[in-house]
């Protein structure tokens, strides 16, 4: 037998060894489907559960209607809460699911040890440095605005509230949206004919779809970075060491439109 200690040498790495990703799931790839809407349902509902909340503190219906108003921007107390709040609600949802029969580890890959910081930091980088010279390149070609899509990430820095949404960005999005897609989703579309990186290619065209309103260019660089960040967890076997990439690439985009973006 191939003893513990042997298998931590040859799994976890980023170049080199086995791949450490396992998918264990007693979820079937139709229902894990419909879980996932499920999951991502839960945002919607705790949404319009703010938005009656707001109507019956007083917010007009002029104000619901307005992109730019109290529940849509996160530099109000109001927007700010309603996003946090959609978050949690699906993270309530898909912790919930995970646990059928009790194999939440197994299914969100939480279990086994996370691999060092050395492993982590090498995918931080190839994450950073891959999605950044694709962005570049896109600049270069189609001239398009790089703060675009993150304008209402730089109302909220730039507000009373800028400690919510690195909270919202940095701490609630990575988790459960890697949980939900490259945790959940992934681990029983990976045990179908797809194989993983068919199982890949469809988990992250989902988690993409999060993001529908960017511009075509955010897209692509969305949609990349869902590759990168699944790669890591195919080599490494956490998904922790995804969440963390995640973080840390949404922390270095608020970092970059917070100092980098031209004031209004």
């Amino acid at each position: 037998m191939t003893s513990s200690a042997t298998l931590s040498t040859e799994r976890g790495h980023l170049f080199s060894g086995a791949a450490g990703y396992e998918p264990k799931t007693p979820w079937g790839p139709v229902w894990a489907l419909v879980m996932t809407a499920v999951i991502c349902g839960a945002s919607l509902i705790a949404a319009i559960i703010a938005v009656v909340a707001a109507l019956a503190s007083g917010v007009t219906q002029s104000e619901l209607s307005d992109p730019a108003g109290p529940l849509f921007s996160l530099a109000a107390p109001a927007g700010a809460a309603m996003a946090a709040g959609s978050q949690l609600a699906s993270l309530a949802v898909l912790w919930l699911a995970a646990g059928r029969r009790s194999m939440r580890a197994d299914v969100l890959q939480l279990r086994g040890a996370v691999p060092g910081w050395r492993t982590i930091l090498a995918g931080i980088a190839v994450l950073l440095a891959v999605t950044t010279a694709a962005e570049y390149l896109m600049h270069l070609v189609s001239k398009f605005d790089a703060f675009a899509d993150t304008k209402w990430l730089r109302d909220g820095l730039n507000s009373p509230l800028w400690w919510a949404t690195i909270v919202i960005g940095v701490v609630f999005a990575p988790l459960w949206e890697e949980l939900t897609f490259r945790g959940f989703l992934l681990s029983a579309l990976a045990k179908t004919r797809l194989g993983f990186w068919g199982a890949a290619v469809v988990a992250n065209s989902f988690w993409t779809l999060l993001h529908w309103g960017y511009s075509w260019q955010g897209i692509v660089s969305v949609f990349l970075a869902g590759l990168i960040l699944t790669w890591l967890l195919w080599r490494t076997g956490s998904i922790w060491v995804s969440i963390i990439a995640h973080a840390v690439a949404n922390m270095a985009a608020l970092s970059f439109t917070y100092f980098m973006a031209p004031v209004a």
